[in-house]
This record gives C-alpha cells, structure tokens and sequence, in this order.
C-alpha cells in the first residue's frame, strides 16, 4: 500500500487559515457585491418613483385643460367675453376651426401671435392630430407652438359639428421641472418621441437630443451618460398620452461614493484579517510550532543514539508542552538504560535468527530432496503398474498382486503428501485454488470410493444428501482431501455397524458436514491430543494404523478454508466429525473438473501421426511413460516415440525431428529442463513454419507452487511425479487431440441391505420422522406406514425399497425389530 501524502503541521495550518481566508473573502465580496446591487437597484426605484409622480402631476394637469376646454364649448357664443377668457388661463391660445381646419375665430391669444382668422393648421403633425380628432384621441404629441417656439400640447374637441382648439404652454411643467431638480438633484427631461428634449429641469445641461433607443431597458450603474462634465445614468419613464417620455438623470456620485465606501471598509477589514493571521502564525510558529520540531529533532537523536538525556529546563508557554518535555525526559532517559539490554539482547537474536533461518532452508532442501527422491522410484512403480494393469493376459492372481502393488504404492504416495501438506501449512506455503465444481457429483464419489471397502470390513456406508446447490465455488481438492481423511479414518477404525457420511445445506451459503461411525469412541483424556501432529490416540496405537497426520492436515486446510472441525465422541457407542463450509454458487455455465472412471485401453486406428519425446535423465522414468504410451499403439501406429537422456539431447532432437508433444522433466544435469525449454519455444518463434511442440512439464518437487515458475519459462501444461495416466490421455486429448478407447462402464449391482444395515439407516433418518413410524406401527394404519415410507425414500432409496416390502407385506413385525435395533447415539447423527 502506497505512503500517505504527508505535509508539516505549519504548512497545514496556514493552508486551512488561508483557505479560511479565502471563503471569508469570497464570502465578503459576494455579500459587499450584493449589497451595492440592492442599494443601486433601490435608488434607481426610488428615481423611478419620482417619475411616475411626476407623470402622474403632468396627467393631472392635462386633465383639468381638457376638461376646462370642454367647458369653453359648452358656453353660449354670447358668454364667451374677454372676462370669461381670462378664467381659461390653462390654455394660452383658444380657436374656432372650420371644416378645412381654418381658423373661423380667435378667443384668445398670446401677444404677437402669428395666428390670424383664416389661417390653416392643415400641415404637419398638429394638422394629422385635428383631423383625428372625435376618433379617441385627448391630446397631441408634444410639439413646438405655432405661435411662437415654446413646448405645447394641443387640445381640440368637435361639440355639436364644431372643432375647438386650444393650445397649453407648459412653461408651468418647465417650472416645476426646474424645482423638482434643484431640490432633489437629479434633474428632469420631457423628451419628445423624436428625441427632441422640450423641457429641462437643469437648462445648464444643454442637452437637445436624447437617443431613446440606445438606453431603452432597465438602467444600472454600469451605463452611464457624460453630460455636463459629469456622469449619469439615464432613467426613461414609460410614455404618456401626449407621446413625451420623462427622462430622469441620476448622478453616480452617491453610488460612488457608496461604493467607495463600501469597499474601502472591505479592504480595510481583509486587511486587518490578513495581519491577525500573519501575527497569529507568527506568534504560533514561535509558540508551538518550533517546540513541536524540537521534539522531532530530539527524537530523531534519540533514533540515531545522539540524545543526551540532561537536555535542560525550557520555558514553554503552554502546559501541554511543558508536560510533553517532561515525559519525553523520563523516556529518554529509559531509553538509554535499556540501551544495553537492547544491544545485547539483539546480538542474541541476530545468532538465533540466523540459525532459524538456516534450519528453515534445511528443511525446505530436505522436503524437496525427499520428494524427489521417494517420488522417483514411485513414479516406476506406479508407472508400470498402470501400464500392467492395462494387460488382458494377467490371471487372477496376478491382477491381485498388481492390485496389491499399486495400492501400496498410492498409499505411500499419501504418506508423503501429506508430510509435505503439513510443511507447506507451517510455512504459510499453502493457498486455496477456487473454482466452481459439481458438488453432488464430489458426494456421488466418495460413495463410489469407499462403498466397496465398507462392505469388504462388514460395514455399512450411509451417505445422506439431499438438496445440495449443484455448482459451487471453492477447492475442490482440498475439500475432497479432508473428506477422504475424515471418511478413510472412520471406515479403518470402526470394527462394526455403519458409517454416515451427511452433507446438508443450512443458511445462506453455508453447508455442513458431518462424518458419524460407529466405532469404539474417543477417550475424554485423548481429545485434548485429537488435532496434534504425529499424535495417535489409544485405538490408533492399538490397531497400528495411520501416522496421525490425517486430523492435524484436515484441521489446518479447512482453517485455511474458513472453517473449523470440531470432534463429539461417546466411547463406545461412536463419533462424528463436522464442520460448516461457505461455498457460494458458482456461475452455471463455467468449466467444472471433469473424470472418468472408464479405463484408457487404446487409441483409435487411422489417426494423424503424433510424434512424442519423452526427456528424462533417468531411464527408469523413461520406461513406464514409453510402455505406457507404446502399449496403446494402434496398428498402423499413431504415435512415434522417441527418448532424450538431458536438456541439450532434447534441443537436438528437435531440431532434427520436430515433436508435437514433449514430456519434458525439469531437474536434469547438464541443461534443465527450464532452460531446454526456453530454447525450444526461441526456435519456435524464429521459425513460424515449425511445428508448434506442445511442452509438459514432468517433476518430483515438492511444492506445487513450482508449477507458475514451470509455466512462466515456456511449458504449456504440467504433471506431477508419479504421473497419473488419466492425467496423461486428458492433456493428449485437450492439447493434441488424440481420441483414446475406453473400456465399456458395467454398472455394478447394489447388494441388498442386511437387518443391520436397515437398523444404522434408520438410526440416521430424523426423530420426528422415527417417532411418527413408530406410533403408526403401534397402531397397524398403513396408510400412514405407506406415507411415511415414501418421504424416506426420496432421502435414501435403498432404505425405502426395503420398507416398501415389508408395508406391503404387512410385515408389522419387521418394522418393529428394525426400530429396536441398537444403532447410534441420535445426538451425534443429528448433530
């Protein structure tokens, strides 16, 4: 696992303070940001309030004109005297127009006016306002007078066929324009539609034009207007009925100033921030920090053997560090009174390290040597015992001593691996292999394999199992290893009555395990030596079987598997051995391990010609792979088999002779097989058009772990020594596809059940289901006899062919000495 990134405490605390720093600044400047947005946007309401009042005062006015107009009309023509005139002060010109938008008469009007009787409004943009006039317009647009040059609006109103005009100086609008300015400071504008500014509250601007356009939409204090040697923000109101707009100049030096203000104090208050931090590191640094490095400094004199232990009195500020120097004093001066010791005491470990090294590579030179020198002349043995037990021509007798030989050589075979299983465990050399497997069909063969030696001892073998997940994940191997172990143990040491051997889903992924016997028990003073190495207990020792590795070995792999056997024994009546193993599902659909039990007798005639070498130093381990392999021979021949003594007599061969496959064995003089094996695949690559040489690996270690090295220099498969001819013809067909001939599978007749048998089956079916048989028998219903018989017989089918009998039978009395029948103890089988 990588290093964690590691910093120094200062570089960390000023990396948070100014992280902190950083928010509080952004924070400051958002909220500073937001708030001169809101005062901006609340001044700019409040002038734009100050406009709609002001439009509001504007249509007020016009409204009294209009109506005071209105009111001239309604007058008879002979009350329409100069006195009554002077009442229409709003309007500063009163005319009567004809038809053709002439003037008819004048009631009054402005001196020097340049409006006579007869004079036409027929032009322009007042002659488009009269003739409009009844179709629901009040007023006209703002517009220079005709009379002279100030800012009018016009009124006109046609009471009964007769057209009226009046004519409004808004020199009044121009006054309180004026004032409104002066005494809020931000002038005021009537603007035309056309641009032209007809009224001014501050006339100083000079400003005669106004782009409407280009400051239409909501004002901000980012646009701005030079005017006057000073900057503005333009405010334009909405329209009003006369088609003038008011505009309102800001002035930007109260949001200036407000800003200025605004961020002055933040710059101010950042500032002060940034010199408390500096300060407060500062004075941390001096208080803390340089304290805290010379500690580490100390410490690491220590480490190096260069700390005095009367280092001197320091005046710390904190009390934390004043005991911290403290404390380090009195372990400093610990420190160098163990020193010695330590010294010492390593010396005496480095002088027993070495030796427990050197032990340990003894014994791994042993165990390897061992392997491969016991696995040597087994691998003769055994070789020719495949190669003979293939011969049609043996007698009886002479199959039996075959037989006799092989198994004492397998048993050998087992001694040895288990010796060398122990030692892998204890040097932590061990490894679970997962893969899925049948698990129904690993139940299927322990039946198979101990069912004839449990009839040849007089025993009958009980294998219940019943619902079993069919794929599974986990090591087979292994899990076969120990049930081997547990099951051979309870077929070798019980004498009589039965073995059982219970596989039963619980829970989840767990399945438990149970080997129960009937035999003479456990001691309660042997049980604390049970899972001891090389340890028997007294009916072992008695029998003078085993080598009391099985239960040490089976412990220690399932410990390696997760799981944990357990041991409960009643002397005398039997035991039983379990244990509780998660075995996941596995995919459906993946590759499982598959044997067969069918003999290789021959390879089929008219096959390719597959030249074969076997390499080996040895030829006593040459013999029994050729014999083996010439013996299958077809006639024509499909195999071509050659011998090489070493590694260089390999690479030679191939060159001159190019094998399809080579049985190529790793520890050889001269050249290894390792080494023969690089340079035959460096040829193969050098030459494509070659032949692609299929490598196996053939070896006697003693650590299976040697096979990834084996494979990494070049080998294609590997097999181990003594070789398994199975093994063999599987690797022939998956890597070179020969097809093999295989002796027809005689399904072996099931023997029927003695009463004993009958007896231990149904000790081990559950209590319930007993104590149900049992009343029913009492009672002679059948009925029920017939129901339960049949749950039984999906659980043990032999069992329940034989109970079908007897309930057919009617055969009360078979039940019931059956039932009575000693078995074991139900504790131990149910458990």
């Amino acid at each position: 696992m990588s290093q964690r990134r590691r910093t120094t405490f200062r570089r960390y605390n000023l990396l948070l303070e100014v992280a902190a720093l950083g928010l509080t600044s952004a924070i400051l400047v958002a909220a500073v940001w937001f708030t001169l947005a809101e005062m901006n946007r609340n001044y700019l309401d409040l002038r734009l309030a100050d406009a709609a009042r002001v439009q509001v005062f504007l249509e007020g006015q016009l409204d009294d004109a209009r109506a005071s107009l209105a009111r001239l009309a309604d007058l008879p023509e002979a009350e329409r005297s100069p006195s009554v005139l002077k009442l229409f002060a709003d309007f500063s010109d009163i005319y009567s127009l004809d038809q053709q938008l002439r003037v008819e008469r004048i009631y009054k009007s402005v001196p020097d006016t340049k409006v006579f009787p007869g004079f036409s409004f027929s032009g322009g943009k007042l002659g488009g306002y009269l003739r409009s006039v009844g179709e629901g317009t009040d007023a006209s647009e703002i517009m220079r007078g005709h009379e002279d040059d100030a800012p009018s609006v016009y009124f006109a109103i046609r009471p009964g066929g007769r057209l009226y005009l009046g004519r409004l100086n808004l020199a009044y609008v121009q006054d309180f324009l004026t004032q409104f300015s002066q005494f809020s400071g931000t002038p005021l504008m009537l603007v035309a539609s056309d641009g032209f500014v007809m009224l001014s509250g501050d006339p100083g601007l000079n400003l005669a034009m106004f782009d409407l356009r280009k400051w239409a939409g909501p004002p901000t204090a980012r646009r701005t207007l030079l005017v006057g040697n000073r900057r503005w923000i333009p405010m334009i109101a909405p329209g009003s009925a006369i088609g003038a707009r008011i505009l309102i100049l800001i002035p930007t030096q109260l949001l200036d100033t407000q800003r200025n203000t605004l961020l002055a104090f933040l710059g101010a208050f950042l500032g002060g921030l940034i010199l408390l931090v500096v300060i407060k590191n500062r004075r941390f640094n001096r208080l803390v920090i340089q304290p805290i490095a010379a500690f580490a400094e100390r410490m690491r004199d220590l480490e190096l053997g260069r700390l005095a232990v009367h280092d001197g009195d320091a005046d710390y500020r904190f009390e934390e560090l004043a005991d911290i120097h403290t404390r380090f004093r009195a372990m400093a001066q610990a420190i160098t009174q163990r020193e010695q010791s330590l010294r010492e005491s390593e010396q005496n470990y480095r002088i027993a390290k070495e030796e427990a090294e050197e032990a340990n590579r003894a014994k791994s030179t042993f165990l390897a040597n061992m392997s491969h020198e016991i696995r040597t002349p087994l691998n003769a043995i055994l070789g020719f015992t495949q190669v003979l037990v293939r011969d049609p021509d043996l007698n009886s007798s002479q199959s039996a001593a075959l037989t006799t030989i092989q198994r004492s050589g397998e048993h050998l075979l087992t001694l040895i691996n288990d010796i060398l299983d122990m030692a892998k465990i204890e040097a932590g050399r061990m490894t679970q292999q997962l893969a899925p497997f049948d698990l129904p069909r690993l139940v299927t063969d322990l039946d198979a394999l101990f069912a004839r030696r449990a009839r040849d001892q007089g025993l009958t073998l009980i294998v219940a199992a019943s619902a079993l997940p069919r794929t599974v994940l986990g090591d087979e191997l292994k899990l076969r290893q120990v049930l081997i172990n547990l099951v051979g143990n309870a077929v070798k040491f019980t004498a009589s009555g039965a073995v059982t051997l219970r596989v039963a889903p619980l829970t989840g992924d767990a399945v438990r395990f149970c080997v129960i016997d009937s035999g003479e028990g456990i001691a309660p003073e042997d049980m604390p030596r049970l899972f001891e190495p090389f340890s028997q207990i007294a009916s072992g020792r008695q029998t003078q079987k085993g080598t009391g590795l099985g239960l040490a070995l089976s412990r220690q792999i399932l410990r390696l598997m997760g799981a944990e056997l357990s041991a409960d024994s009643t002397p005398g009546q039997g035991s039983c051995f379990s244990f509780t193993l998660s075995l996941p599902p596995g995919d459906p659909g993946a590759p499982t391990t598959a044997r067969t039990e069918r003999l290789v007798v021959g390879l089929e005639p008219g096959q390719p010609l597959c030249r074969v070498l076997i390499v080996d130093d040895l030829p006593d381990n040459r013999a029994p792979l050729r014999a083996l392999l010439t013996a299958l021979n077809p006639q024509p021949p499909v195999l071509d088999v050659r011998e090489a003594a070493d590694g260089r007599e390999a690479v030679a061969v191939w060159n001159q002779w190019q094998p399809h496959v080579i049985f190529m064995d790793m520890r050889m003089p001269l050249l290894s097989g390792e080494e023969a094996t690089r340079q035959i695949k460096a040829l193969m690559a050098a030459h494509p058009a070659a032949v692609r040489t299929v490598i196996v690996a053939l070896t006697a270690s003693a650590f299976n772990e040697d096979r990834d090295q084996f494979l990494a220099c070049g080998c294609d498969e590997f097999a181990c020594k003594p070789f398994l001819a199975a093994e063999l013809f599987a690797i022939l067909e998956r890597r070179v596809g020969l097809r093999f001939i295989r002796a027809a599978q005689r399904p072996v007749p099931e023997p029927p059940l003695s009463p004993a048998a009958v007896a231990w089956r149904l000790a081990a079916c559950p209590g319930g289901w007993r104590s149900d048989l049992k009343a029913a028998i009492e009672q002679g219903d059948f009925i029920r006899i017939t129901e339960l018989v049949e749950q039984v017989q999906e659980q043990d089918a032999a069992l329940g062919k034989v109970l079908v009998k007897w309930a057919y039978d009617f055969d009360l009395d078979a039940f019931t000495r059956a039932l009575s029948g000693e078995g074991p103890d139900p504790a131990l089988i149910e458990g």
